[in-house]
């Protein structure tokens, strides 16, 4: 069976020479030749650059070394699973409105939970209304997090005017002390 670092296949050199210039330029290198002569052979015979300015590309796919999948780039997302990514959660309109409303009543904050026996009062209904929508609690508070500043809120956009009246109102004597 093959291992993961068999997959890894290192490109051309994408290490830009010409950085402390303001510009960029690269040194054509083709392919990541792997050099005997360095320590830990990181570095490409060709270029003489470190492997990791070369782009990296991992090929999936179940078949040996006749082009057992199609190359694809990997990127700073994927994190050792081999390619898979964590779903995106996916919110009718009726739980989003639910979600907010929610928020708004408990003001945007879920107590922790507590690590002793007994669960809070805030805890249990917070809870509560996770299973009623169907989310899960981690999800609720992830929800929270990246919609507390974008909310607008009746209860929290006040709009205080200032007329001449209410300026006029004290005498200047009254300001000075």
């Amino acid at each position: 069976m093959e291992t993961e670092r068999s997959k890894e296949q290192y490109r051309e050199c994408m290490r830009n020479h010409a950085a402390s210039l303001g510009t960029y330029a690269t040194d054509g290198c083709g392919e990541y030749t792997p050099d005997p002569s360095s320590p830990g052979g990181l570095r490409c015979a060709a270029c003489g650059c470190h492997r990791n300015f070369h782009r990296k590309y991992v090929a999936f796919g179940l078949g040996g070394g006749s082009g057992g999948g199609l190359p694809s780039p990997a990127s700073s997302d994927d994190r050792g699973t081999e390619g898979k990514r964590r779903t995106r959660t996916k919110f009718s309109e009726e739980q989003k409105e639910q979600m907010l409303q929610f928020a708004e009543r408990i003001g945007w904050k879920i107590q922790r939970r507590e690590g002793g026996g007994s669960a809070a009062r805030g805890d249990d209904e917070v809870a509560r209304f996770c299973r009623e929508i169907g989310v899960s609690r981690q999800v609720f508070k992830v929800w929270m997090h990246n919609h507390k500043n974008s909310s607008v809120s009746s209860s929290s956009t006040t709009i205080t005017t200032i007329t001449p009246t209410a300026i006029n109102k004290g005498s200047p004597s009254s300001l000075i002390h």
